[in-house]
């Protein structure tokens, strides 16, 4: 699915469809979500929706995703899981790698597992599969949610007036919310790259 079909998407659906957008991109399913959350501007306009709402409405769809990981997680355990998990490129050995990791710090790794590649889809099937506390990790996984969100579309916020500066020479906005994007996350991206290379090996 890309930006223009997902932009149709909430344009069509509201609130419902950035929920659904969020939903799938948790669970797995390949969605470019750090750059619809940084165009959150863009999309309240041309969607007629608020900024607020997105946020609220997003976080609501990562939580939702995030849950229905981890009770996956906790019903069939990792062997199981690296059947789905090998789609997204993330083996067995690697989810193993990563569950020794997590027993001693399954806290920080939810939180930093939304900035990950991978780690965001794997963080909350390992904390079912280890049998983390529910408890703990609703708490710890749904504020690392609303962290995110509101990381990235602040980022969008203030990347705002240079969009506007740019579209002076460019015509298609998308183009310069994907471009801002990719340099964003590009940088933070590579303060990320040793501790996911630390936890692949």
């Amino acid at each position: 699915m890309n930006h223009h079909s997902i932009i149709t998407l909430i344009s069509h659906y509201g609130y419902a469809g950035i929920v659904v957008v969020l939903f799938v991109g948790i669970v797995g399913l390949p969605i470019p979500i750090e750059i619809i959350l940084l165009g959150a501007g863009y999309i309240a306009v041309k969607a007629n929706l608020h900024v607020g709402g997105i946020i609220g409405f997003a976080w609501l769809g990562a939580s939702a995703g995030m849950t229905l990981n981890y009770l996956l997680g906790q019903s069939i355990g990792l062997k199981r899981i690296s059947k789905v998990t090998k789609w997204i490129k993330i083996s067995e050995g690697r989810l193993e790698k990563w569950a020794d990791h997590f027993k001693k710090y399954g806290s920080i790794l939810l939180l930093i597992g939304f900035y990950v590649a991978g780690l965001r889809h794997a963080a909350p099937f390992i904390a079912g599969a280890t049998k983390m506390r529910y408890l703990k990790f609703m708490c710890v996984s749904y504020f690392g949610a609303l962290a995110w969100i509101l990381v990235i579309v602040l980022l969008g916020h203030k990347l705002d007036k240079l969009w506007h500066h740019l579209n002076i020479h460019v015509h298609h906005p998308l183009w310069i919310i994907v471009a801002a994007g990719m340099t964003v996350l590009g940088l933070m991206g590579a303060k990320m790259m040793v501790l996911q290379r630390r936890f692949s090996r």
